[in-house]
Formats: structure tokens, sequence, C-alpha cells
């Protein structure tokens, strides 16, 4: 009588992690479109059933794209936006920003899902706009009124000049993941810290 397969035991956000994990790998061979539970559990040794012990479907499980990509960003420019920064601030805004937009080439097919799905999905528009737009907004209007303290940066209405400047980066990001060649995210970051600087400082 043949060996029963042994079950693999994971726990609860590690089975979530590698739904999400082989979903990122599904999306390198297709679109966010062409994607099925099917597909994506076939990349796991899991049921189909387990999807959706996790996830109530497709556009759910993209939310986890979206809790993988704001924490790392976090990681990326969150040093940079609680601190007071270095006396090298110009320097710190240009890492921190290109650090983040070199997430954007490392999550490549999450981030274009995400977009996708947003487009098509009010809830995942939300949650992007609140914890990607509203939230990283928040934390820079508080940064560019350290800056005025610090005697840095003159700026007079930090609340929109930090709405504009995380707009523009969302653009940038949105532009560059949609293009068959996208630009180098090195580059993309780079100019956009040139704009930080010159708006936030340079006033």
């Amino acid at each position: 009588m043949p060996a029963k397969a042994q079950r693999i035991r994971r726990s609860p956000e590690a089975a979530r992690e590698e739904i999400i994990d082989a979903t990122e790998s599904a999306l390198n061979d297709m679109s966010f479109g062409e994607l099925t539970v099917d597909l994506i559990m076939q990349r796991t040794d899991m049921t189909r059933s387990s999807f959706y012990h996790y996830f109530s479907g497709l556009d759910e499980l993209v939310l986890g794209f979206l809790d993988r990509v704001e924490k790392e960003i976090h990681g990326a420019v969150d040093e940079l936006l609680d601190g007071d920064g270095t006396e090298d601030y110009r320097g710190a805004t240009q890492r921190h920003l290109t650090d983040m937009f070199v997430l954007t080439e490392k999550h490549y097919t999450a981030f274009r899902a995400l977009a996708q799905a947003s487009n098509k999905n009010q809830i995942v528009q939300e949650q992007w706009r609140a914890r990607l737009i509203d939230n990283f907004s928040h934390m820079t209007a508080a940064f560019i009124r350290r800056q005025c303290a610090l005697g840095r940066s003159r700026v007079t209405d930090p609340d929109r000049l930090a709405r504009a400047l995380n707009l523009l980066n969302n653009a940038l990001m949105n532009d560059n993941i949609q293009r068959a060649e996208p630009d180098d995210p090195i580059e993309v970051g780079q100019v956009s810290a040139e704009i930080w600087n010159k708006m936030i400082f340079d006033n």
C-alpha cells in the first residue's frame, strides 16, 4: 500500500504569504486579467478551497500585494520622513526616494496588478489612495514642518505641497509600470528627489 503523502503544516500567515508569492510568480507569465484561482493554486501544494480560507477573491488577494508594498515603502522612506534627517538632508531625500522607486522594479508584477485592479475595483482604489497617497502625504507634511522648524524650508502650505509631491510619485510609478520598456527606477527616483528638494528646500 503506497504511503500517504504527508500534509505540510503552515501557520495561517505562512500560507497566506505563499499564496501571494505564487500569485506574484504567476503574474510574470500572464496579465492580472488572465489570472484565476486555479492557476495560482497550481503553483502551491495547497487546495483550491485553501485560497478561499484566506481570501474572498482575487481583488482581496491584490490587497495582500498592497500590504507587502506598503510595508516595504515604509522601510525605504520612514527613516527620512520620521526623523529630522542628517545634515546632508538633500542627499538623504535622494537616497530614500531612489530606494522607494527601486521597489517598483523588485515588485513590478505586484504594482502592475494593483494598478489594474484599482481601475476596476473601488475598494482596491480606496485602499491604494488611503495607504499609499493619504498616509504618506500626512507623513510628508509633518516632515516638511520639521524642516521649516529647523530653518531649512520656508514652505507656507505643507499639506498641499505634501499631497502634490506624493501624487507626483504615484503618477511616476504608475506611468513607469505601464511602459513596455520601463525607465531605470534609479533615474526616476533621482528625478523625483530633485523635484522634492527643489520644492521643499529651494523656496
